[in-house]
């Protein structure tokens, strides 16, 4: 799959799914229950044990669109792909993975804050640029105020954003979001099974497909 086909899934779909686990067994269900829900996007952090292994399990299973998060080197982003990994995100920008990755064809999507990384991400040739951890730095208010002078951006806010934070976000000109740990971790999942996660993976398709509204 092309960085652009990707990229065109992204946009389409609006949500990534965000796994960072201590361990590869509550990756496993977790991103299960997510791809239950409709959510067929998912990124597996470099952190989480076993990530490798886990892209490649998920890339054979047809799991859905699998990508590998925190990666920092080149070296990292190598091996997430040999694995299976269709795109590479990290919480900062790395020229060295940028370029390895234009010249494989494979989507980067680097982390930036201010304008002026946004900035320079978007002239090195990165399209969407993750913005994190957009909650610090004002939240949806942050985006909608950063596409105001810089409107053809293409911006993807993480940091912890869950159900709630979707409508806001895409209402504020982001082309897609990253469901982190107010997802995976939300309360009615820490105590309770598969099933619930699986209930909040199609409370988001609804929302992001406009036929639901935000919970009250």
């Amino acid at each position: 799959m092309s960085a652009d086909r990707v990229r065109d899934a992204l946009y389409e779909e609006k949500t990534v799914v965000i796994l960072r686990e201590k361990n590869a067994e509550a990756v496993r269900w977790k991103a299960r229950a997510a791809k239950d829900g409709g959510l067929k996007i998912q990124e597996i952090t470099w952190t989480t044990p076993s990530a490798a292994e886990l892209i490649r399990e998920f890339t054979k299973q047809g799991l859905g669109t699998i990508g590998a998060g925190t990666i920092l080197t080149v070296a990292e982003a190598k091996k997430a792909v040999a694995h299976g990994a269709k795109f590479l995100v990290s919480p900062v920008f790395t020229p060295a993975v940028n370029a390895w990755s234009k010249k494989n064809k494979i989507l980067y999507i680097p982390g930036c804050a201010t304008p002026a990384e946004i900035y320079g991400a978007w002239q090195a040739g990165c399209r969407p640029i993750k913005i994190f951890p957009v909650p610090d730095f004002g939240g949806a208010a942050y985006v909608k105020h950063l596409l105001a002078p810089l409107s053809f951006l293409e911006l993807f806010p993480t940091g912890g954003l869950g159900l709630q934070d979707v409508k806001a976000y895409l209402d504020a000109g982001a082309k897609a979001v990253g469901l982190g740990a107010s997802f995976t971790h939300a309360p009615e999942v820490l105590d309770g099974t598969a099933a619930a996660l699986t209930k909040l993976a199609t409370e988001v398709v609804d929302l992001v497909k406009g036929r639901a509204t935000v919970r009250a």
